[in-house]
């Protein structure tokens, strides 16, 4: 094997890798946070009020406790304790935050998949024909699953499940729902669950109904112009390895985002009158009498691994590209 074919296995094999990581990344809690008070005692609740972030859904994050200060027969359902917890002081349910960029999860993902598959071929014609053939397989996935009736089951099970057992549905109460009614039906539960003042929910639901179908665009824009670019412009196809490795930076700031809309989105009608405030996006806080933790889970650290190998990736890549030449 030659000195190019062995930078070419490399560079392949560490793209490969990072795809795996990613799609493992897909299934995994990305973030925790918690919240502890005198009202929950450590021994009873070791770990808090806690809550998991996934890329489709957030997710209860407590555990069955069997102590002899407490026994449980299931789990106690921290997501629900905690939005009861932060009504009081004029916080919307968790649910209400990321409604778009969870019911696109799936399409986005695999974008990225098809981006990095992409930058492993060799060759320009086998590269285009690649990314348009996989971009229309997944236009068309999305049409179906946001536009079409039913349309809902074809979306990451995880996001059909929080967002089915958040809003007690049974499987015929939302079988007809396409995407983009599971959006608006899980925006007006969640606004509205503890505060119904439909004046400030309706312009709010309007709005992310507006970016919902935004984003469908976007992303048919954007496969489209990737396609183009693969085509006319060299530079795109690094593209294809380096918006894949920057997904930790893009959560993080998507993240923190959701937690200031939050925090400065507080409800006239809340019990107890806070002024706005930033929650803590990283380490440890204070609200009133709960302290907060966040922090990353080990979802995070494989998508920042899964960059790091795309880095590198895209080094031994332009080393083999510079020799050849």
């Amino acid at each position: 094997m030659s000195a190019q074919d062995k930078l070419g296995a490399i560079y392949r094999a560490l793209t490969a890798g990072a795809i795996i990581l990613i799609a493992v990344a897909y299934l995994s809690p990305i973030w925790w946070v918690s919240l502890a008070a005198p009202q929950y005692p450590e021994a009873a609740f070791p770990q808090g009020i806690r809550i998991h972030f996934h890329m489709d859904g957030v997710f209860n994050g407590c555990k069955l406790i069997e102590s002899a200060e407490k026994h449980e027969e299931e789990a106690l359902n921290c997501k629900h304790e905690m939005d009861a917890i932060n009504h009081y002081v004029g916080m919307y349910p968790i649910a209400a935050g990321g409604p778009v960029e969870r019911s696109y999860s799936p399409f986005l993902f695999s974008l990225l998949g098809l981006m990095l598959v992409t930058f492993m071929v060799p060759g320009k014609k086998a590269r285009v024909g690649l990314f348009a053939a996989g971009s229309i397989a997944i236009a068309v996935w999305m049409g179906a699953a946001m536009h079409g009736t039913g349309g809902m089951k074809l979306l990451s099970p995880n996001y059909v499940y929080d967002v089915t057992t958040t809003m007690d549905l049974e499987p015929e109460d939302y079988a007809e729902w396409s995407g983009l009614e599971s959006v608006r039906e899980s925006c007006l539960e969640a606004l509205g669950r503890y505060f119904r003042d439909m004046a400030k929910i309706n312009p709010q639901v309007d709005l992310m109904m507006t970016w919902a179908n935004a984003i469908f665009w976007l992303i048919l824009g954007g496969m489209a112009a990737l396609t183009v670019g693969l085509l006319i412009l060299r530079p795109v196809y690094w593209l294809m390895a380096l918006i894949p490795a920057a997904l930790p930076v893009f959560f993080v700031i998507e993240y923190a985002a959701w937690l200031w809309w939050f925090g400065h989105s507080l409800s006239d009608m809340a019990a107890f009158s806070v002024k706005p405030f930033m929650p803590t996006v990283l380490g440890q806080g204070k609200v009133a009498q709960f302290s907060t933790f966040s922090y990353p889970h080990y979802g995070l650290g494989l998508i920042v691994a899964a960059s790091a190998l795309l880095l590198l990736a895209m080094l031994i890549r332009r080393k083999q590209l510079k020799e050849d030449t």
